[in-house]
């Protein structure tokens, strides 16, 4: 009668072998020779399924070893998550396509209450509301590290931030970025302050999110989204930071392309070189005469794009650089201010510190520009492009009457050599004009109340807008 193969009795024995070194593998196989056939083939495949897995195992990188273990931690399940960079510890976004329903340790609520869920109330909130934040925090001494998570209810579903405070580990050598154990009773007078900290950043996070914001569609949205961004920098919200500085940089027609130069070195700056990259790579699009000194750049991978536009355009970089940060200085602080003072106008103290920084501002700048002019002379479009010179024009417009009436000859000069365009020339005559109390040739200024100066001829005023690049005043037109 044939054995079935439960029956078959499957023996490893090791033994000593005096004609070998080491021992030997005896495998005892009591059963038909059909049977053992199988046995055998079967025991091949599992070997073979267990080598696979422990090669596969072996090939995990480090960050996917953490994120796996930090995932199993978590008390709801995640949709996606994208890592970024947060101060000295591991962080991660996350985003469910529905409500995760887990019970909070705590609450936070928009005025900084931490309301402990566990502690004072039996029963936790039903579901959560919009205003507040759910906290949950998470201490593993298996693995040395506490995970705070902070979710946010965004139209109906959960979104949130993963922190975790690893202490050093071999297995996690990158990401263990604490010398001591967070996770013992001892030190959490420590780990309390940070999870403070924590939450000031959570509420950050949820005021300076809840305007829904949207593509430039004007220069003053762009402005708006710009000075939404850095706020953002400062606070140290570098993930959406990034979104809303991709956000302003949507629309092409209302970038300042300086500031993509500007943004890209603050992500540097952070160690996110491919968001750095990305808007250097904005900016080679946007203008084809762009280029930077390679061995200042942040991204070193476009330094032969940089070498093989240097051998076509022979820029003062460190001038036309220095002109575009005073073009992109004047711009911003003076939009900052108008944009405030429109804005809120009830804020009168921030308001008034704001005009003193623009003020401040025009008056540093035009120390430089009239360094600059009396070392250089008007710069040459050959020499600093188009906002370097268009920087020179735009401090003297901001400039007192007295400035404009010596700087006016250099502009005209300017304009017949073809270093500016025409169009700049007829703005500054324009303001001269009025500020002297005479009729303006152009229609650029307006009065005290926002309606349009005199006009010296209002018959062919349009005329000569056409002559310097201007569109026509409407109630002119024919």
């Amino acid at each position: 009668m044939k054995q079935s193969i439960t029956e078959l009795i499957i023996t490893f024995n090791m033994r000593n072998n005096k004609t070998a070194k080491g021992g030997a593998i005896s495998c005892h196989l009591h059963g038909g020779a059909t049977q053992t056939k199988n046995i055998i083939a079967i025991l091949t495949l599992l070997l073979l399924a267990w080598m696979l897995a422990g090669c596969k195992s072996n090939h995990i990188t480090e960050q996917q070893r953490f994120e796996r273990s930090v995932l199993k931690e978590l008390p709801f399940r995640v949709d996606s998550i994208r890592w970024f960079t947060s101060g000295n510890m591991p962080a991660f976004r996350f985003s469910n396509a529905e409500y995760a329903h887990a019970r909070p340790d705590a609450e936070i609520r928009p005025d900084g209450d931490y309301w402990v869920c566990n502690l004072f109330d039996d029963q936790p909130p039903a579901h959560q509301a919009k205003e507040n934040i759910w906290r949950n925090v998470l201490v593993s001494k298996k693995n040395q590290r506490v995970v705070c998570i902070d979710r946010y209810l965004q139209q109906g579903r959960t979104t949130g931030y993963c922190y975790v405070l690893q202490s050093e580990r071999k297995e996690y050598p990158t990401y263990g970025t604490f010398q001591w154990d967070v996770s013992d009773s001892r030190n959490i007078e420590m780990v309390g302050v940070m999870l403070d900290d924590l939450k000031e950043l959570a509420l950050k996070r949820h005021r300076l999110n809840e305007t829904e914001w949207t593509c430039p569609a004007s220069q003053d949205d762009y402005w708006r989204i710009i000075f939404h961004a850095d706020s953002l920098f400062d606070a140290r919200l570098y993930n959406e930071a990034r979104q809303a500085y991709d956000l302003a940089f949507s629309d092409n027609r209302y970038i300042l392309p300086s500031q993509l130069s500007t943004t890209a070195n603050k992500m540097a700056s952070i160690g996110d070189s491919q968001a750095a990259l990305a808007y250097l790579c904005h900016r080679l699009a946007m203008e084809k005469d762009y280029y930077e000194d390679p061995l200042m750049s942040p991204c070193t991978e476009l330094n032969d794009t940089f070498k093989v536009r240097s051998h076509q355009w022979h820029y003062d970089l460190e001038l036309k650089k220095t002109l575009e940060n005073i073009f992109e200085r004047d711009q911003y602080d003076r939009l900052l201010w108008s944009q405030a003072a429109k804005n809120n106008p009830a804020n009168a103290r921030r308001n008034e510190r704001l005009a003193r920084r623009a003020l401040m501002t025009d008056s540093l700048n035009l120390v430089r520009v009239a360094e600059i002019l009396s070392k250089h002379g008007f710069p040459r479009k050959d020499v600093v492009g188009d906002f370097g010179n268009q920087a020179v024009w735009l401090v003297f417009q901001h400039a007192s009457l007295d400035y404009q009436q010596r700087f006016l000859p250099q502009m005209e000069a300017a304009v017949s050599r073809g270093d500016i365009a025409p169009v700049f020339l007829a703005l500054l005559r324009d303001r001269i004009d009025v500020r002297e109390g005479r009729p303006q040739r152009y229609g650029t200024q307006t009065d005290g109340k926002g309606n349009l100066a005199p006009l010296l001829d209002a018959s062919r005023v349009n005329q000569w807008r056409q002559e310097v690049g201007l569109p026509a005043l409407e109630q002119f037109g024919e």
